[in-house]
């Protein structure tokens, strides 16, 4: 079977292309902050956004693997998004995690009785990916609400008035995507050496270099606003600069994966929510837990 092959983008498809992802990321940008500082419910109405885009990023992953002949239990996976993100906002009173061992109990169980009552099972194939979601994509994208809710009292809110958690995640998404953006001009500007040209063959050293020394001077920036020593906001901006660049290529090896470019178009320049959030899922845990080891020695 002749290959036909793939056409280079046109100069003005690449400017156009970038003028989406520039303007679109300007709305997140100014939307982002405004909802994670808003005190409602204590950080409500953020677990609800969060919860919403973990579905859809779910979504975009269980339709990845049903093109690739796998069939996910999506139900299980969105009941996992909901649950983790529910369980994240009400952590302050520690409503839920005695349960959560036993939620992925269930979690398993249902999942293999759903493939007992399958004509043509694949428990492997799909109880693996139905998990894949839950995990990969509820429970990481949890951490997000559970930086909103903490309240590592060593912090000092920039502005008063507003909650720690709130800034917290204002502060580790700059740092992420501080990194991201950075990582992709540095790259444009500077690439020679390629990092992992098998799994992502824009990716260069010399940007993903870029990227972890903007999230460093970000850090650094974010300590003396919240007035805690600048030798941590540079280990906290050196860890989300480094994971953030992990958790992109783990995204990416999975694209290669499923064959696929973006996991969606949700979100019009960046692909779906799972391109977008891809970092953000792994610094957030790192973060978290960051500050609650340098909160203990407070």
């Amino acid at each position: 079977m002749a290959i036909t092959p793939v056409a280079e983008p046109s100069e003005a498809n690449t400017g156009k292309s970038l003028a989406r992802r520039i303007t679109t990321g300007l709305i997140c940008a100014v939307c982002y902050p405004i909802v994670a500082l808003l005190p409602i419910g204590h950080g409500l109405l953020f677990a609800i956004g969060v919860t919403f885009f973990s579905v859809i990023g779910a979504s975009e992953l269980y339709g990845a693997v049903r093109r690739q002949g796998a069939e996910p239990t999506a139900l299980l996976g969105y009941a996992a998004c909901i649950f983790f993100n529910l369980a994240a906002w009400k952590r302050a009173g520690s409503l839920f995690d005695p349960y959560l061992p036993l939620f992925l109990v269930l979690l398993v169980i249902c999942g293999l009785l759903v493939e007992l009552t399958r004509k043509r099972p694949h428990p492997t194939a799909n109880l693996g990916t139905t998990l894949l979601g839950a995990i990969y994509v509820g429970w990481l994208s949890s951490f997000i609400t559970l930086l909103r809710v903490s309240d590592p009292r060593f912090l000092i809110p920039p502005i008063a008035g507003f909650e720690v958690g709130a800034w917290l995640v204002v502060y580790v998404s700059l740092m992420t995507w501080g990194a991201d953006t950075a990582a992709l001009f540095a790259g444009r500007s500077f690439a020679k050496n390629k990092l992992a040209p098998t799994i992502s063959p824009n990716k260069t050293w010399e940007g993903s270099m870029g990227g972890v020394l903007v999230s460093c001077l970000i850090g650094i920036g974010g300590a003396k606003l919240f007035q805690f020593p600048m030798h941590d906001g540079a280990i906290l901006g050196l860890l989300t600069g480094s994971f953030g660049l992990l958790g992109d290529l783990c995204a990416s090896v999975l694209k290669r994966d499923l064959g696929l470019k973006d996991f969606g178009g949700f979100l019009p320049g960046h692909g779906g929510v799972l391109d977008r959030i891809d970092s953000l899922i792994l610094t957030a845990p790192v973060a978290y837990y960051y500050v609650t080891l340098i909160s203990h020695f407070r």
